[in-house]
C-alpha cells in the first residue's frame, strides 16, 4: 500500500491530539470527507472525522473496542453508524459507516504516522462530486475546487469517479454540474468570486458525452446482489 505525509498542520489542536490514537481502528475503515481532502492538499481547516467500511458493524461493539472513545458523547448509533463527540479540549466529532455497497476506484493510502488508511483524491473527488447536488453548502465546493486548482483531478474525472463508486443509476453527473454553477442556496453565496468563477469554467469544459471510463479497484456492489446473498 502506497504511504504518504498527511498535512497535519491543518488539524485543529484537539483533532491533532486525537491524530496518535486513531491507530487503534480496525484496519477495514477509510478516511474519507473533508478531514481527508484537507489531509492531502492542506487547504482548509476540517473539524471532524468521517470513516467508511465496506464491512457491517455492530456500533455497540465498535464503540467498546476503541479506547479513545471511553467516555465519547454518543450522538448516534444504529446498524452500520456509529456517530460520536470525543473531547480533548474541544469537541471532536467522528463518524463511522458501513456501507457494502460502496464501491472504490483507487486503493487508499496509508499515513506514515498512524498508519491509518486515508482515501486517494480519486475517491474522495468523486464522493464529493456526488455531494454536492444534495445539500448545499460552502465547504464541498472549496473542496471541489481545491481539488481541480491543485491539478490533482479534472472535473470529468471527478464525475466518473461518482459513477464508479455510486453507479450510473444513483448517480447524475447532471445534476453536479447545475450545483457546481449555483451559488444562492445555504452558505454557498460566501464562497469567493474567484473560486464561483474557477467552478463556472470547469463545468463549461466538461463534454457529459466524453467522460472517462474508470476501472475500479473495488467494483460496486449493488443492492440487489446483496439481497441475493443474505
Amino acid at each position: 500500500m502506497q504511504t504518504f505525509r498527511p498535512r497535519l498542520d491543518i488539524l485543529p489542536n484537539s483533532q491533532r491530539r486525537l491524530w496518535e490514537e486513531l491507530v487503534h481502528i480496525p484496519d477495514d475503515f477509510i478516511l474519507y470527507g473533508g478531514t481527508a481532502i484537507a489531509l492531502h492538499l492542506g487547504h482548509r481547516k476540517s473539524v471532524d472525522f468521517d470513516f467508511f467500511s465496506i464491512a457491517p458493524f455492530a456500533p455497540d461493539r465498535l464503540y467498546a473496542s476503541l479506547p479513545f472513545l471511553t467516555g465519547a458523547e454518543i450522538l448516534q448509533s444504529s446498524p452500520n453508524t456509529l456517530t460520536c463527540l470525543v473531547y480533548r479540549g474541544e469537541p471532536v466529532r467522528i463518524s463511522f459507516f458501513g456501507l457494502p455497497t460502496l464501491g472504490r476506484v483507487a486503493d487508499p493510502l496509508q499515513a506514515t504516522d498512524n498508519n491509518l488508511k486515508i482515501a486517494a483524491l480519486i475517491d474522495l473527488a468523486g464522493m464529493k462530486a456526488a455531494t454536492v447536488p444534495h445539500r448545499a453548502e460552502a465547504k464541498d465546493y472549496l473542496d471541489m475546487d481545491a481539488m481541480l486548482k491543485a491539478g490533482a483531478i479534472d472535473l470529468p474525472t471527478a464525475l466518473a469517479a461518482a459513477s464508479a463508486i455510486y453507479g450510473k443509476r444513483q448517480f447524475n453527473a447532471q445534476l453536479t454540474l447545475k450545483a457546481l454553477c449555483y451559488f444562492e442556496d445555504g452558505d454557498v453565496f460566501s464562497i469567493p468570486q474567484e473560486t464561483k468563477d474557477r467552478l463556472i469554467r470547469a463545468v463549461r469544459a466538461v463534454d457529459l458525452s466524453c467522460l472517462p471510463t474508470l476501472k475500479p479497484a473495488r467494483p460496486r456492489i449493488s443492492d440487489a446482489s446483496l439481497d441475493a446473498n443474505p
